[in-house]
C-alpha cells in the first residue's frame, strides 16, 4: 500500500472510532452525559410508566417526568433507539422513611441533572443525597440511571436511560 492508501486507512479507523466513541453504549451515568441534550419532548403526569419502571419509589403522591430519545433517530440505522426518561416524584412520608432505613444515603456530590422540559420542575436548594446501593437495586445493573433524594422535601429526582420494568411486574 502507497503513502496515500495507508494515510486514507488511518483517517478511516479515526473516523470510525470517532463515532463509535459517541454511540451512548457505556456506563456512563447520564448526569454526566447533560451536554448531549435530546430532543424535548412533553412533561407529563401519569404514574403507570413511572411506577412500572421504578417501584421502589412506593406510592409517591405526584410526578412529572418526560422521556426523549437520545441522539437523532434514523430509519436508515436499524436497532433500537435508546430513551432518557427523567422525572420528579413527591414520595408519601413513609415512604421517605422506608428509604431512608433500608439504603445508606450520602449528600450527593452534585445536584441532579434532567432534561432540560423536567428542570423547571426540580426544587431549587434541596438537600440531595444518594444511594450507590439504591441505584444498584433500581437499576439492576441493566441500564444506567440517577436518583437524588431529598428527605426533608420528600423529593427523589430521576435520570435514567433505558429503564425496564422489573420482571413480574
Amino acid at each position: 500500500m502507497g503513502p496515500g492508501g495507508r494515510r486514507r486507512a488511518v483517517v478511516g479507523v479515526l473516523v470510525v472510532l470517532g463515532l463509535a466513541g459517541g454511540c451512548g453504549g457505556g456506563t456512563e451515568p447520564p448526569a454526566r452525559t447533560a451536554s448531549r441534550q435530546p430532543p424535548e419532548t412533553e412533561v407529563r403526569t401519569d404514574r403507570e410508566p413511572v411506577e412500572k419502571r421504578f417501584p421502589q419509589f412506593g406510592r409517591f403522591t405526584g410526578v412529572e417526568w418526560a422521556a426523549a430519545p437520545l441522539g437523532r433517530a434514523d430509519s436508515r440505522v436499524p436497532g433500537p433507539t435508546d430513551i432518557r426518561l427523567s422525572g420528579v416524584a413527591t414520595l408519601a412520608k413513609a415512604d421517605v422513611q422506608r428509604l431512608l432505613k433500608e439504603y445508606r444515603w450520602v449528600p450527593a456530590a452534585r445536584p441532579p441533572v434532567v432534561l432540560e422540559g423536567i428542570a423547571p420542575e426540580v426544587p431549587e436548594g434541596g438537600e440531595w443525597r444518594t444511594s450507590e446501593e439504591f441505584t444498584s437495586e433500581v437499576t439492576r445493573d441493566v441500564h444506567t440511571g440517577s436518583f437524588h433524594l431529598d428527605p426533608e422535601a420528600g423529593t427523589m429526582v430521576f435520570d435514567a436511560v433505558n429503564p425496564t420494568a422489573p420482571q413480574g411486574s
